[in-house]
């Protein structure tokens, strides 16, 4: 893959001809291509050797389907999303308030690649202290869609994507740390991470209810 914006980009030399007009290369659409085959990629040798252990020794016929998902850190803990809800991960922009509706969740309007969409607090809808956990590490906006709705809300960290085969994923328990369970389909352990994988049905639902009070 060719990072432009690495080489004649805004981070690079700035010679790249489409500066003029774009201003900034996460307004490229050669950007955003470049982030769409980074999710499309296929699993690495590495992530596959990973596979081949955790799955090594199990003599009862298994379910070998993979689920891609991306993995984010809100606060102190670890959630994914199947990444084809995922229409964009950007740096982390402010959104913007509006007069008698910011609150409950609902932090604003933010400006991703020249598109103002409605952010959530995910901290909120998950009940969440947004205070706890490890200070941000290169935090995100990520931007989801569903039924031709797109949302944004802010994470503050991003593993990126990883597949998980399907027979490592359980049921919850009756509390995932302090997430609701409602909320959570399933859970895995990756890396030394317990990850809840959200019920997007549900997500999206919440995120309705806080985006109409």
């Amino acid at each position: 893959m060719t990072f432009c914006w690495r080489e004649i980009g805004i981070f690079g030399t700035r010679t790249c001809p489409r500066l003029a007009e774009a201003i900034h290369c996460v307004n490229c659409q050669e950007y955003s291509r470049a982030g769409r085959e980074l999710f499309d990629r296929a699993a690495s040798a590495e992530a596959q050797a990973e596979w081949a252990a955790e799955l090594a020794g199990t003599t009862d016929r298994i379910d070998t389907t993979t689920l891609s998902v991306v993995v984010f850190r809100i606060g102190a803990e670890w959630f994914a999303i199947r990444t084809v809800l995922f229409a964009d991960v950007a740096e982390m922009h402010a959104p913007h308030t509006v007069p008698f509706r910011t609150g409950n969740g609902f932090l604003g309007l933010v400006n991703i690649n020249g598109e103002l969409l409605p952010c959530v607090s995910m901290a909120v809808l998950l009940g969440l202290p947004e205070s706890e956990g490890p200070a941000p590490v290169r935090p995100r906006m990520c931007v989801i869609a569903h039924d031709h709705e797109r949302v944004a809300f802010p994470v503050d960290e991003a593993l990126g994507v990883r597949r998980i085969h399907s027979a490592l994923l359980s049921s919850p328990p009756s509390t995932v740390s302090k997430t609701p369970a409602a909320l959570t389909a399933s859970v895995f352990t990756r890396e030394g991470r317990d990850v809840a994988l959200l019920d997007e049905a549900k997500l999206f639902a919440a995120v309705t209810r806080h985006l109409t009070w």
